[in-house]
């Protein structure tokens, strides 16, 4: 693919021209988000993308919309664990107006003392919002079963608590210390040149050298194998029908070999109507609407999940099925039909997506925030289709062990009723 990577004042300028397009996609990746943060000041990453749409000095929260949509485009922003994105996508011919409204949003916010209280209540709704839908919520209860008083098991809004302490200032410091740090990237997808890119990229973004000192760090995740790991259940009881279930297993992080397994590994068990979870607790028992299994990578930790959705009193059964999958595994391993075929499932979803501008942009973007280069589409393949069997066995020895485990829950039982549950069924 016709990637291309430059370097202007230390930012990273990712281009992939798609001249058969007549729209282009393009986004800012600033490498900070919730890791970053103090327990005092949680959610301020979030807070801080939130406000940078609310008013520069040269113009309203409205008339940062206007600048948008009214040159064809849309505008949208998010926060994660490490990344922060605010990205657009319109005509290839406004390019320049979107970098150049992107690049005042970022570097130019004013931080409105009344903006700021009026956004304070619109991310507590957002908050009351996903704490309401046991769906969204299990997401906060596992990450914080999975990593107890670290940052990584804070939830990315912050607290209602937490957000009420975030001032002015505090958002001004947060920013002017994440904001402009090594990995910052523009990435642009669509129909544009390189070279039309990094000229619109000199005239709009920052003209100092980004910082390269380290008031960016976030606090590392110690070694799984040098601290004490034992199964970590949370338990939140709610008057509702059913159960929502997400058991977790620690993995190593994005730079680990064994990332392209992982995916593997990921699709085999769940993310497919073929896959064993799916086969085995909708198709043929009946047992739940939803399952599937997914995989989240960071830079020194990762995690590999099960999601469920339950009636409230078929948990016992459900959690029986995927204990005895995972025995299965351990016991037998994969199959070579599985491995190929989960290969040509792949390797077909990947050039699909690849052929969107938004999906070219956001590769670049994080290639060049998690791995300092921009990584071939090809060379991801290849190093897909080298997995072995012997590999993804030895995965499975490698993650599937109560010791590695967490395993959060939603529903109308106890916390002493679905531990028990628990300890009775799940052995591996």
């Amino acid at each position: 693919m016709n990637f291309q990577h430059s370097n202007i004042n230390g930012i990273h300028i990712a281009t992939a021209e798609m001249p058969h397009m007549e729209s282009v996609s393009a986004g800012i990746f600033i490498p900070t988000g919730s890791r970053y943060e103090t327990e005092e000041l949680n959610g301020i990453a979030h807070f801080a993308e939130h406000m940078i749409f609310k008013g520069t000095n040269n113009h309203s929260a409205l008339d940062l919309a206007i600048q948008i949509e009214g040159a064809g485009g849309t505008i949208n922003a998010f926060t994660t664990e490490d990344q922060t994105c605010i990205e657009t996508r319109g005509p290839a011919n406004q390019l320049p107006r979107y970098i150049e409204i992107m690049s005042e949003m970022i570097w130019n916010s004013v931080f409105d003392s009344e903006e700021i209280e009026r956004e304070r209540e619109v991310i507590a709704e957002e908050i009351v919002m996903y704490q309401e839908n046991p769906s969204d919520h299990i997401h906060d209860l596992l990450s914080e079963a999975l990593w107890t008083n670290h940052p990584l098991g804070r939830p990315i809004t912050g607290t209602e608590k937490s957000i009420q302490k975030i001032t002015a200032k505090e958002l001004q410091n947060f920013t002017e210390q994440q904001y402009l740090t090594k990995g910052l990237t523009l990435a642009v997808a669509g129909k544009i040149s390189h070279q039309d890119v990094c000229k619109i990229a000199e005239i709009h973004l920052p003209k100092t050298n980004i910082k390269t000192n380290t008031t960016n760090q976030f606090e590392p995740y110690p070694n799984p194998s040098s601290i004490p790991l034992n199964t970590s259940h949370i338990h939140e009881q709610r008057d509702i029908d059913q159960i929502h279930l997400a058991i977790a297993f620690h993995t190593d992080g994005r730079h680990s070999e064994n990332r392209h397994v992982l995916r593997l590994m990921s699709l085999i068990l769940g993310e497919t109507m073929s896959s064993r979870l799916f086969q085995e607790l909708r198709e043929k028992r009946g047992l739940c609407y939803h399952v599937a299994s997914d995989y989240s990578l960071y830079h020194d930790t990762g995690t590999f999940e099960i999601h469920a959705g339950l009636d409230a009193t078929r948990l016992k059964d459900s959690l029986q099925i995927i204990n005895q999958l995972i025995q299965e595994i351990l016991k037998n391993g994969f199959t070579k039909a599985e491995l190929e075929q989960t290969l040509s499932y792949a390797t077909g979803q990947s050039q699909i997506a690849l052929e969107s501008t938004h999906s070219r942009m956001s590769w670049m973007g994080d290639s060049l925030l998690c791995f300092n280069k921009i990584i071939d589409p090809k060379d991801s393949e290849s190093t897909l289709k080298s997995t072995t069997l012997q590999q993804l066995n030895n995965l499975a020895q490698q993650l599937f062990s109560t010791d590695n485990l967490a395993i959060a829950t939603i529903g109308p039982q106890t916390t002493e009723e679905v531990y028990q549950i628990i300890t009775n069924t799940i052995t591996c």
